[in-house]
């Protein structure tokens, strides 16, 4: 059966908006749930025109929903098999682990349309809120775990590694007010750390955008 058979008619007009290579599909990730999409045409072709201006990459992906204690899980820290967590004990508790005591740990499934080209570097992260809010209220910091499940769901699909080059510095928060960062994505590992909000000269601390649900 050809591929494009197993698409849904959402689906299918996704990809011929956004280009093949920019949808993860339910297929593609083997989800078991069919969800529908919630954007619109209007915003999946703003997305297509700032992707490209080559300063965007707008992707609509399947997610399920998953924290980062349960992609860690399923995907490991054995850098022999791609894609893995980079081994730094995060998930055994301390100071990073006290991150997913204050932010919800999972988020809703479904499709999202997440920009992975990263903004706002070298800014600290209440600049960055403020940044995204003048954006406009469709926009928000996408959720450390959204990108984490996203960019090695990808992986598995295509072999691309997102967030090569720079973390997504994320919502949770420490009790000493650090905030959780994600991606510095190399064969090592899909790498999770923290840093005090106020460092604004990291032009690797970078945000994700994702688009809120339209319906």
């Amino acid at each position: 059966m050809a591929e494009i058979d197993l698409l849904s008619e959402a689906e299918k007009m996704a990809v011929a908006i956004l280009g093949q290579g920019n949808v993860l599909t339910r297929a593609q990730a083997k989800g078991e749930v069919e969800f529908p999409i919630r954007y619109s045409e209007d915003t999946l072709r703003a997305c297509a025109n700032e992707n490209e201006e080559e300063r965007y990459d707008w992707r609509l992906v399947y997610l399920r929903g998953n924290s980062l204690r349960e992609e860690r899980k399923r995907v490991g820290v054995n850098a022999e098999h791609q894609p893995c967590f980079y081994d730094n004990n995060w998930g055994l508790g301390g100071w990073i682990g006290q991150w997913l005591k204050v932010v919800p740990e999972k988020f809703e499934p479904g499709y999202y349309l997440i920009d992975f080209n990263g903004r706002f570097g070298r800014t600290s992260w209440p600049k960055q809120e403020k940044a995204i809010r003048e954006l406009g209220p469709q926009f928000q910091r996408a959720h450390e775990a959204m990108v984490t499940e996203a960019a090695l769901r990808i992986f598995e699909a295509t072999r691309v590694r997102l967030l090569f080059w720079h973390y997504h510095w994320g919502r949770s928060v420490d009790f000493l007010s650090n905030r959780v960062y994600v991606g510095f994505f190399h064969a090592e590992g899909w790498s999770v750390d923290y840093g005090p909000p106020l460092w604004d000269g990291n032009d690797l601390l970078r945000v994700c955008l994702v688009r809120k649900f339209e319906s």
